[in-house]
C-alpha cells in the first residue's frame, strides 16, 4: 500500500468512527504540542480515539504527548484536536510526521492551528508568555516536500510569502484584546533537536532574526501549506534559551510552564475557534 493509500484508508476508518458516532467531519485541526494536550479534554461533547488504533497512524513517544486524537462537537461544528505530535529527531521520517494533518485534510479540514512550547531568543519574551506566529525560519537542514512531489495531495512549488494569514492572525489579536490577554507578534525559529541549543548557537539565532525557538511545527506548517490548509500558528514560551539567563534546561521544566499557561491559552483558542471558525 502506497502512502496515498494509506491516508485514503485513515481517513476511511476515522470517518466511519464520526458516523458510528454521529459526529459530522472537522474543519479545523489543533495540534497541541508540549504540555498542551488537556485542552482538548475540556470538551464533554467528544470522541477520543488512540493513534495507535487508526490504520498507518504512529504514537509519540516524548512525555507530553497523548497520542490521540479527538473529536469535538461545538455550536460551530466539529474541531479536530491532536493530542502530541511526531517530531523528526524521534527518528520518524518527514512522512510519518505530517500523515495526520494529511488525514485529516482529506476528512475535511481546512483551517489548521498549530501550538507548541518554545525556548525565548528574544529578551522581551518570558516564560508563560503566548506568542503569535507571525513568520518562521526554517533551520533544521531539510524541507519536508523534498522528493516526487505528491500530486493529489498539493503543487509541487507551494507559495510560503503569507504561511499565517493576516487575517487570520488579526482575528485572534483582537480576541486577546476582547479578553486582556497580552500575545506578541514574534518568528518562530525551527531546529531538529533533540539537544538544546548552546549559548552561542542561541546568540546566532537571534542574530538571524528569531524571536523563538522549538523542534516542531515548521515541518508540518510547510506541508499544511502545500495540502491547502489556512494555518495559525501560537507558542508558549516556557523557558529562556541558553546562555540568556543562569538556568539548566529540562524538559519537565518545559511542560511545567505550559501547564501553568494551560487557563489563558485554553481561553484564547477557545474564544477563537467560537468566533472564527
Amino acid at each position: 500500500m502506497n502512502y496515498s493509500e494509506q491516508l485514503e484508508a485513515a481517513a476511511t476508518y476515522l470517518k466511519k468512527q464520526l458516523n458510528d458516532n454521529s459526529i459530522e467531519s472537522p474543519h479545523t485541526l489543533v495540534v497541541l504540542g508540549s504540555g498542551l494536550g488537556p485542552f482538548a479534554d475540556t470538551f464533554s461533547d467528544s470522541l477520543k480515539i488512540t493513534c495507535e488504533s487508526i490504520p498507518h497512524f504512529k504514537s509519540p513517544g516524548v512525555s507530553g504527548h497523548a497520542g490521540a486524537i479527538v473529536f469535538a462537537k461545538t455550536e460551530n461544528g466539529t474541531i479536530a484536536f491532536q493530542q502530541g505530535r511526531l517530531h523528526f529527531y524521534e527518528g520518524h521520517s518527514d512522512d510519518e510526521v505530517n500523515f495526520p494533518l494529511r488525514a485529516l485534510r482529506k476528512l475535511g479540514c481546512k483551517n489548521l492551528i498549530v501550538t507548541n512550547a518554545a525556548g525565548s531568543l528574544n529578551p522581551n519574551f518570558n516564560p508563560g508568555d503566548l506568542i503569535l506566529i507571525q513568520d518562521h525560519i526554517n533551520h533544521c537542514g531539510r524541507n519536508p516536500l523534498i522528493g516526487p512531489n505528491k500530486d493529489d495531495i498539493g503543487p509541487r512549488f507551494p507559495d510560503m510569502s503569507e504561511v499565517y494569514p493576516k487575517s487570520m492572525r488579526e482575528n485572534l489579536l483582537a480576541v486577546a484584546r476582547e479578553l486582556g490577554i497580552e500575545i506578541k507578534p514574534g518568528t518562530y525559529f525551527h531546529v531538529s533537536g533533540p539537544s538544546y541549543e548552546t549559548p552561542a548557537e542561541i546568540k546566532m539565532f537571534r542574530a538571524m532574526g528569531g524571536d523563538m525557538i522549538g523542534m516542531s511545527t515548521v515541518p508540518e506548517v510547510i506541508a499544511a501549506k502545500h495540502a491547502g490548509y489556512n494555518i495559525l500558528g501560537v507558542s508558549c514560551i516556557t523557558n529562556y534559551g541558553a546562555g540568556i539567563v543562569d538556568q539548566v534546561l529540562k524538559h519537565e521544566d518545559v511542560k511545567h510552564e505550559a501547564n501553568k499557561a494551560m487557563n489563558k491559552f485554553t481561553k484564547l483558542i477557545g474564544t477563537y475557534l467560537q468566533r472564527h471558525n
